[in-house]
């Protein structure tokens, strides 16, 4: 990843604003829910995880007492330094996390973990070093293991901000230029970078890997309006939510996306 570039997304995230990401979404924050009911299925007591973009720990903190080994890697000395403390808190020794580059993943060897998770490296990459980030997920995965790339959807993006926030701020020729056409944030075009469950597919059977699922995670609907709901609206809600995240074929509705791999 060219320096540059790598120096903008330290930056972005230089105030430690990700730990508390999740809990700012509030409880019904549905790209969480629908991640931890994904990853459920492949985390367990015997198993050693590695988690690139592991951001502000929300992961790691939830699923280090399930498994034998839990590595976090972020680009960001800030997350990685929020992280340390939690883990020092919390007392998991079997824990830990380091300073990395998920485009370029040196310090650790081939073939050592279990479950590799790209749950937000991605959402950076530009093509070329998204793949090359796919490469070095295939690499430090075990024969056999699994790997769960997180990405950002076009379509869905789009639809869920043109709900949220109303079309007339979506439909501009900037979202049309950069989102439609060239796969950046309107706002943040050199940092952050969309996809297609369709470019996903050819991204990772180029290197080789197995598709085991793909779905999405947050349809829509911003999360404080779920808010809102009645309870009985809210059930009725996420009976919806959870047709739309059971069919590949509803993926690209969703704003965030898993792509699960087998090596």
């Amino acid at each position: 990843m060219e320096g540059s570039y790598k120096e903008k997304i330290i930056e972005k995230y230089a105030g430690g604003g990700e730990v508390h990401r999740a809990e700012q979404t509030g409880q019904y924050a549905m790209e969480f829910i629908y991640t931890k009911r994904a990853l459920d299925a492949y985390i367990a007591p015997d198993k050693k995880v590695i988690e690139l973009g592991c951001g502000g720990g929300y992961y790691l903190m939830h699923y280090a007492p399930r498994c034998k080994e839990y590595l976090g890697v972020d680009l960001s000395p800030v997350n990685v330094e929020i992280v340390e403390k939690q883990i020092a808190d919390s007392g998991y020794t079997n824990a830990s996390v380091q300073c990395g580059d998920a485009t370029n993943l040196r310090e650790i060897a081939d073939e050592s973990y279990d479950v590799v998770l790209c749950l937000g490296p991605l959402y950076h990459l530009k093509r070329e070093d998204r793949i090359q980030c796919i490469r070095e997920c295939k690499r430090i995965c075990k024969l056999g293991g699994t790997i769960v790339f997180a990405f950002i959807n076009k379509i869905g993006a789009i639809a869920k901000f043109g709900h949220g926030v109303g079309w007339n701020h979506v439909l501009t020729p900037a979202v049309g230029e950069c989102v439609m056409e060239r796969g950046t944030d309107d706002v943040h075009t050199d940092i952050f970078f969309f996809t297609m469950p369709e470019e996903m597919i050819v991204d990772t059977e180029s290197v080789g890997l197995k598709r085991i699922k793909m779905m999405g995670v947050d349809f829509l609907l911003l999360e404080p309006e779920i808010e809102t709901f009645t309870e009985e609206q809210r059930k009725i809600w996420f009976q919806f939510a959870d047709m739309v995240a059971d069919s590949e074929y509803a993926t690209s509705l969703s704003n965030h996306a898993l792509f699960i791999c087998q090596k």
